[in-house]
């Protein structure tokens, strides 16, 4: 047998057999706390798995009741909000120069006997409650908006009559709107003015981001109303609410009458437009639109918007020719024209084509005396 010794702390070497290498878990070397135990042991010991896909499988129970929790309170409020109609027929704004501003308007003004429609010219100059003290023909509506070319007019009023059912529609008739040239483009301007989702309703192209921007807007309707919920959000800011006894009428703040503004509004305007046309894509789709109107028994007028003497010195010839082809439609068409452009000078202008206050109501008396007339004052509408 061999020698051996065997080693005991705080002793000196005796002699002892050897003592065979632990072989069993619990004859195994403790190691003192703040020593490191040999590599082989810590390659041994397991190593969390801290990676995204193991902590949300880890906490898939409580992730799946959060987002379950957030799907019914979304789902509650597009229901309770949206879908129900409670937020259009509630929401205050502060500028009603777009579209959807109009129609969540028209839900509030379904008593209107006479409805104003256009692009800026109608949404500057038309006074609703001036007109109605005039005519005597009941409370009307301006249903116009910013950007509106005669397609977009067209589309627009077709919805806001399922709202209400006027007597009679005035339709505006900018010059620019029947020019040979004019196509319908939904392009940047209209597309910062309107909505994504109103702007695909509205007969615009629509392209594959357009098909998917159209379709959340369906399927969710805070994302489709969000231009709405911007401008309610902004009502709330003191001094900022709209006030609805206008009646859809809006004049921005500031103006713009200096002559090189002048000639620069006029110069985009009118710069690129060219000899008119009673075949323009603009008369079509008006003429298309007073062609529903009459089938719906509503009267239909035009109205000739008034432009700053500054439009006259720039572009005379052409604006010449298109009021003549302006009265060839309305002769032609059997369609009554509404011109006050008499009614106001160059001081009641606040840019190229829009009307400061003073000039609006101005030009609205005109409006309601030639209304009054045109509807007959044994006929007026109560």
């Amino acid at each position: 047998m061999a020698d051996s010794v065997e080693i005991r702390a705080g002793s000196r070497l005796v002699g002892a057999a050897v003592q065979e290498a632990p072989t069993r878990e619990s004859d195994a070397v403790q190691w003192p706390r703040h020593a490191l135990p040999p590599p082989r042991l810590r390659a041994a010991e397991a190593v969390p798995d801290l990676t995204p896909w193991s902590i949300v499988r880890t906490h898939a129970r409580p992730i799946a009741v959060a987002v379950a929790i957030c799907l019914l309170a979304l789902l509650t409020v597009e229901l309770t909000v949206f879908r129900s109609g409670f937020f259009a027929a509630h929401v205050r704004l502060s500028n009603p120069s777009f579209a959807t501003a109009k129609l969540a308007l028209a839900a509030r003004s379904v008593d209107a006997r006479v409805l104003y429609v256009g692009d800026s010219t109608i949404l500057t100059d038309v006074a609703p409650a001036i007109v109605s003290g005039r005519c005597e023909c009941g409370p009307g509506f301006n249903g116009g908006f910013k950007a509106a070319t005669p397609e977009l007019t067209d589309a627009l009023t077709r919805r806001v009559l399922a709202l209400m059912h006027p007597r009679l529609v005035v339709i505006g008739m900018s010059p620019w709107e029947i020019g040979g040239n004019a196509k319908y483009d939904a392009g940047d301007l209209a597309r910062e003015v309107l909505p994504p989702v109103d702007l695909y309703e509205l007969s615009s192209p629509v392209d594959l981001m357009g098909t998917i921007d159209k379709t959340l807007g369906s399927v969710w309707s805070a994302y489709g109303q969000r231009v709405l919920i911007k401008e309610w959000l902004a009502s709330l800011v003191p001094g900022q609410r709209y006030d609805e006894a206008l009646r859809g009428l809006w004049i921005p703040p500031g103006s713009a009458t200096s002559p090189v503004q002048l000639a620069a509004v006029g110069q985009d305007v009118l710069g690129g437009v060219k000899e008119p046309t009673p075949n323009a894509p603009g008369a079509i789709a008006t003429l298309s639109l007073v062609d529903e109107l009459r089938a719906q028994g509503i009267a239909v007028a035009m109205l000739v918007p008034p432009l700053h003497p500054a439009a006259y010195e720039q572009a005379a010839p052409y604006l010449d020719r298109a009021d003549a082809v302006v009265r060839e439609l309305a002769v032609k068409h059997s369609i009554p024209i509404i011109d006050c452009r008499s009614a106001v000078s160059a001081e009641d202008f606040r840019d190229f084509d829009h009307l400061i206050h003073a000039g609006a109501e101005k030009h609205s008396t005109c409006v309601g005396d030639q209304i009054r007339v045109l509807l007959g004052s044994d006929h007026a509408v109560q």
